[in-house]
This record gives structure tokens, C-alpha cells and sequence, in this order.
């Protein structure tokens, strides 16, 4: 999928919702395939380079990464708050300066990488990154604005957000800049649709327990995305004819295999 198309589909799908794109029988060409945490292989350690690398090769259309900040000021892609699970150091990210955090080894002597050289390696390979800002101070805020301003980058950067404050200062540090709401229950949607946010992030648990809820959240001109992790090929192709329209997934081959057969078997 070209950039361009896969921005409009992002970020301006409302007037698709009641295109034949939502009717059933849905194929999973039409959903947006985002690699979470970089994805999540033994082939490479998640939020890294190499992850990156892997999941754009595979047919990742988003990257979805995790930032942190480090102890002197730094922008880092990390997801715990410790380094213990995924390095071979131990301690808080922000307990560590960027030099010293640079010194630890994800595994296949990969290094964390910073939130600068990921926009970089973006820019390079014409994809859109999804950022979940882990705890991140006001001043770490606005570096990230203005990181991303500064590699013209704001339109392909979406950012997550898991309350409206959050919302409303990325709203006004730059209004170019396209929102996701991580709610943190169903009932949020509509106060974060009202505040301006651009795609509605679910948990499938959600979805499963009201059936309805993807459609309630279309009729409000807002596209659903899904956090899947693991799932399997049976578990996405549900999601899919339930009607979202992007999954988040740790293994994005999952989905291209899915397609694959798709392809061979294409629903009546």
C-alpha cells in the first residue's frame, strides 16, 4: 500500500463507513495491519531497528512503538519501565542517561534506539509510526512534538493518547497532528470522538462482550483499531468480519498468510 493511501485510509475514512469497505463479507485487505511494539518475533527484539525492519517487509503499513524518557532528557523506545525483561542491563529507563542506555543490548546486538533515529528510519522507509507515550513529562511532550516537527514528520506520526489533557495538548501544540484514543473502557469513546481524536483504539474483550460497539463507534465517523497481540489466524479473521479496521498485532505474518489465502479462496 502506497504512503498516501494508506494515510487517507487512516486518517479520512469516515466517508467509508458506509462504503462497501464495511459491508460484509469483509477481507482483510481492507484493514490497516500496525506492528505492535515494533513486533514481537524471535526473529528481533521488539522496539528495535531490526524489528522495524522485519515488520515493514512483511506488510506492516504502521509501526507502533513505545516511548520513554531517559535520565537526562532523551526520547527512547522502550515499553516496560524497566530494562530487566528486554536488555541485558537492570534498572528504570530513567534512572539511565542515553549513553549508558546505549550501552545495553536488546539481543542480536541491537541497541535502543531513540525516538530521533526512528523517525529517520521512517522517513526512509515511507511508513507511519504509531506512538504509545509511556509516563512522559511535559517537557518530554513537547520534545516529541518537536522531533517530529522537525523531521516534517507530523503527518505521519500518530499519536496515542490515554486521557483528554493529553489529547487537548497535542491538539494544540499542533493541529496537524492526528490522534488516537486508548481508552481505557468503551464508554469513553464518545468524550474522546467529541474532543477531537481521529481513530478509536479496542480491546477485543470489548468488542465480544458488545458486538455493536464497532458500529456505534463508525456512526461516529471514526475508524476502530484493535490491540490483537497474539492472536491467531481464526481470532483476526473474527475481528475482521466484526468491522475494524486496523489490528495491531505482534507477529504481522499472521495477517499475510491470512491474506494469502485469501487470495486463493476469496469469500463469496
Amino acid at each position: 500500500m502506497a504512503l498516501s493511501t494508506a494515510i487517507g485510509l487512516l486518517l479520512w475514512t469516515s466517508h467509508l463507513i458506509s462504503s462497501s469497505i464495511f459491508q460484509t463479507p469483509v477481507q482483510s485487505e481492507h484493514i490497516l495491519l500496525i506492528a505492535h511494539r515494533g513486533g514481537i518475533s524471535p526473529e528481533a527484539p521488539e522496539n528495535s531497528l531490526l524489528a522495524f525492519n522485519n515488520a515493514i517487509s512483511q506488510g506492516a503499513h504502521v509501526i507502533e512503538i513505545d516511548l520513554r524518557s531517559t535520565k537526562d532528557g532523551e526520547i527512547v523506545i522502550m515499553h516496560d519501565a524497566t530494562v530487566d525483561r528486554t536488555t541485558n542491563g537492570s534498572g528504570k529507563v530513567s534512572d539511565f542517561t542515553l549513553q549508558q542506555l546505549k550501552n545495553l543490548d536488546l539481543g542480536r546486538s541491537e541497541r535502543i534506539p531513540t525516538y530521533e533515529e526512528t523517525l529517520q528510519f521512517a522517513s526512509q522507509n515511507s511508513t507511519i509510526l504509531l506512538l504509545d507515550i509511556k509516563e512522559a513529562s511535559e517537557a518530554a511532550k513537547q520534545k516529541i512534538v518537536e522531533l517530529t516537527e522537525k523531521f516534517h514528520s507530523v503527518l505521519n506520526v500518530i499519536i496515542g493518547v490515554r486521557n483528554l489533557a493529553d489529547l487537548k495538548f497535542f491538539k494544540t501544540a499542533n493541529h496537524n497532528f492526528r490522534l488516537l484514543g486508548f481508552v481505557q473502557n468503551p464508554e469513553e469513546s464518545a468524550l474522546f470522538v467529541n474532543a477531537g481524536v481521529d481513530i478509536i483504539r479496542l480491546w477485543p474483550k470489548w468488542i465480544y462482550k458488545d458486538p455493536g460497539l464497532i458500529d456505534k463507534i463508525h456512526s461516529m465517523g471514526k475508524p476502530v483499531w484493535v490491540t490483537a497481540g497474539s492472536i491467531d489466524k481464526k481470532e483476526l479473521e473474527q475481528l475482521i468480519e466484526l468491522g475494524i479496521d486496523g489490528v495491531l498485532l505482534d507477529r504481522i505474518e499472521v495477517a499475510t498468510k491470512f491474506r494469502a489465502e485469501e487470495l486463493k479462496n476469496p469469500p463469496k
